[in-house]
């Protein structure tokens, strides 16, 4: 399915760096959206990820562009993702997201912690109970 909607929760955040390296020059529309699922923070790798197990809400923003197709294999080289569950480091499926401002239900591709990894993340990862990267950031740099 062809979208030119992604949602993203972590380092593609606007005013982050792969923001700036990869989003910022296509001048996407920037909506705060939100989905459900449990984030997790990985301390080894300092950044986080999602499953879709888990009712929590997680907090992004969804990005729209026809530049899409230009962006997302550029993105998926960054995530791993290779289409293949099981040779990706992050997978990338098509996900209800909620616009906040409007409270519409929208389609978006997102990226997303492989489920056959779940097992490793819940002993490797930290949960971060609000879903909010932006805000576990913020703290992790007052510490």
């Amino acid at each position: 399915m062809y979208l030119n909607n992604l949602f993203v929760f972590g380092t593609l955040l606007p005013g982050l760096e792969n923001y700036r390296r990869f989003v910022e020059a296509y001048k996407p529309e920037v909506h705060v959206a939100r989905t459900t699922g449990t984030m997790y923070y990985l301390p080894e790798d300092g950044y986080p990820v999602v499953t879709t197990d888990g009712d929590g809400e997680i907090k992004g923003v969804m990005f729209v562009t026809r530049e899409l197709p230009v962006i997302l294999p550029q993105i998926d080289e960054i995530q791993k993702y290779t289409g293949v569950d099981s040779q990706s480091h992050l997978i990338r499926e098509i996900r209800d997201v909620e616009l906040v401002e409007t409270g519409e239900v929208v389609k978006a591709h997102m990226y997303l912690w492989p489920r056959s990894k779940t097992e490793w993340l819940k002993e490797h990862g930290i949960v971060i109970p609000d879903g909010d990267w932006a805000r576990f950031l913020r703290e992790l740099k007052k510490d």
